[in-house]
């Protein structure tokens, strides 16, 4: 046997090998993936009650609330094979007792959320980026927020949020003075 056919067939070898793991690779991808992206962010959990936010360019985002006292968020991503969970975070819902703070704010991989009262025109602003923020009653049903204790509460959120900390958190009112600044590590 000359040397190049032993070369041809180490290579042929070599291809079959590399094929064999894109396969395998290709196979477990294709097993964690689902149809939709709601589907993703459910993963059988039936308990989870999801507002979708935004489904663009491979990439989505949902607000959901579980039981009557869990808020998070949860984003998906699509891949050739199907939709996949990224992240997905909660925690217990705050009291949101005085109008004038913001208890908490959960981050995950640059989405960093909260839940306030936007009454008076209340807004949050991260940085010197004010956060979009969405009214919940207007994205779940009214007998979830009155269980939940969410009724006239909005979501502030904000993604790819400014990697240099600590940056500041602040409440602001309708004219922009400041009701309440947290640091945000």
């Amino acid at each position: 046997m000359t040397l190049n056919n032993l070369i041809q067939k180490r290579m042929l070898v070599l291809l079959g090998l590399v094929l064999a793991a894109a396969l395998i690779i290709a196979l477990v991808w294709s097993s964690d993936t689902v149809d939709t992206a709601e589907q993703a962010v459910r993963d059988g959990d039936d308990d989870l009650v999801l507002t979708p936010i935004y489904e663009l360019n491979g990439r989505a985002l949902f607000f959901f609330i579980r039981g009557d006292d869990n808020f998070g968020a949860a984003t998906a991503t699509e891949s050739w094979f199907g939709w996949r969970l990224e992240t997905r975070s909660e925690a217990t819902i705050p009291s949101l007792d005085d109008p004038d703070r913001i208890d908490s704010y959960m981050s995950s991989d640059g989405l960093v959320y909260g839940l306030f009262d936007p009454a008076d025109g209340r807004h949050v602003q991260i940085g010197e980026v004010p956060a979009d923020q969405l009214l919940l009653g207007e994205r779940f049903p009214g007998e979830l927020m009155e269980e939940t204790g969410l009724a006239g509460k909005a979501v502030w959120f904000i993604e790819n949020a400014p990697e240099e900390r600590p940056i500041p958190l602040q409440l602001l009112d309708a004219d922009g003075q400041e009701l309440q600044r947290l640091e945000m590590y």
